[in-house]
Parts: structure tokens; sequence; C-alpha cells
């Protein structure tokens, strides 16, 4: 899974399971497209995660979500660690 599926993914996470097998698919997805990653190695990705962390509140407003970002939940977190391959 990559790409756009990998996003619909994250978008569906429920569950601590479903969020280890995203983990899964998001090491597979660097393994197989890392040349397509903004954020490629361990500084730049982190980089990434802080900005995503500090901008998320805007990004589901942006989305049309209403989600308090204080009370993370699985789907989250999975959607932080995706967005920081690409977050500048």
């Amino acid at each position: 899974m990559t790409g756009d599926d990998l996003f619909d993914y994250a978008a569906s996470i429920k569950s601590r399971r479903d969020f280890i097998q995203f983990l899964q698919f998001l090491k597979a997805d660097y393994r197989a497209r890392n040349n397509e990653w903004q954020n490629k190695d361990l500084e730049s990705y982190l980089d990434g995660l802080f900005g995503f962390a500090n901008d998320m509140d805007s990004y589901y407003k942006n989305m049309g979500e209403t989600v308090d970002v204080e009370a993370i939940t699985w789907r989250m977190a999975a959607q932080m660690l995706l967005a920081a391959s690409v977050y500048e």
C-alpha cells in the first residue's frame, strides 16, 4: 500500500492494531518510494513531524473536520507520521 491508498488507510484507523498495520505500510512505502518523500533523513522527517504537529489544527479545519488536537487518536498519530514524510 502506497501513496493515496496510504493516506486513505491512515484516515480509517480506529485502533492500535490498525496503527501497527499502518506502520508496516509506512515502512514499506519508504522502502519502495523514498525518492518521493520530501523528508528522507531523520532530521528532516522530525522537522516535518514538528511542523505538522504544530499546524494540525489548521489541517483538520481545511479537511472540514472538527477534532480536538489535544486528545490524539491512533488515526491522528498515523496521519502525523505520514504527513512528516512531506511536510515542511
